[in-house]
């Protein structure tokens, strides 16, 4: 089983995540946001700072601050994509995916036909880069309610006409959009290639722990049961989940492919 814990935790202390990675027996998913993200940030170093870690890794490119569907300003889009090309580039250096986020997420959609289409545009040559670079890239479902780009079918679709990015089905944002989950899981198929995995009030993004929220999990490993494939697990809790609860349920979906419920916290 693939399975991966998000530093999310370590966001605005990223410094403190070796102790947790030492103990740690899945793979890494490393955010590039943060205070230690800006313009003079040293990548060699922030590449270097795993150089000890011996399992598989990923990025998760920036969310903050860039915007691949911006309409009102369309320069903002092509400079959002020069970044993440960028990101995506030197990601391929040391990891086997990267996530990418088709907007952002909190902007509203004054033009959604035209926002999507530019998303779509970039997306497809962010898959290009990836594929010439060796690197997964996996895109994620963002946005709640009147701020989702792509609804249910339109997200299964995207990855039928964009045969280079695989989906990242985040369950949280799923949850908060009252996704049939087993559902979009099941007709995504093989293009599924992995799931962040966090629970919520299905109000609010909370990124808690699994079985501490709404998401009827039952229903989820039973979908996921019936894939012919493994895609990836990603645990994604929010920063001040208990680093243990995090290794237990890591070490669960390592054992089972599921985690029990009620959640330990």
């Amino acid at each position: 089983m693939n399975v991966y814990a998000n530093l999310l935790p370590f966001m605005n202390k990223i410094d403190e995540a070796d102790a947790f990675i030492r103990e740690w027996n899945g793979g890494i998913e490393i955010s590039t946001d943060g205070p230690h993200w800006h313009g003079n940030t040293d990548w060699n170093r922030e590449q270097e700072r795993f150089e000890s870690f011996h399992g598989d890794m990923g990025v998760h490119l920036p969310i903050w601050e860039l915007n691949l569907a911006s309409i009102q300003f369309p320069g903002h889009a092509a400079y959002s994509f020069d970044i993440y090309r960028t990101y995506l580039e030197w990601a391929a250096g040391f990891a086997s995916h990267a996530v990418l986020h088709t907007h952002l997420y909190a902007s509203p959609l004054f033009h959604k036909e035209e926002a999507q289409k530019r998303s779509r545009h970039y997306i497809k040559q962010l898959g290009e880069v990836a594929k010439q670079n060796d690197i997964t890239l996996f895109v994620e479902n963002v946005g709640f309610h009147d701020k989702m780009l792509f609804d249910e079918q339109e997200f299964v679709q995207l990855f039928e006409d964009i045969p280079t990015i695989k989906a990242l089905l985040d369950v949280g944002h799923a949850t908060i959009n009252k996704w049939d989950i087993p559902a979009v899981i099941k007709a995504l198929g093989r293009n599924l290639g992995a799931l962040h995995l966090h629970d919520n009030d299905g109000k609010g993004d909370l990124h808690l722990p699994i079985g501490a929220g709404v998401t009827d999990w039952t229903s989820i490993w039973a979908a996921l049961d019936t894939l012919s494939h493994s895609p990836k697990l990603i645990l994604e809790y929010e920063g001040t989940a208990p680093l243990e609860v995090i290794k237990e349920h890591g070490n669960q979906l390592m054992r089972e492919g599921k985690v029990a419920e009620p959640s330990a916290v």
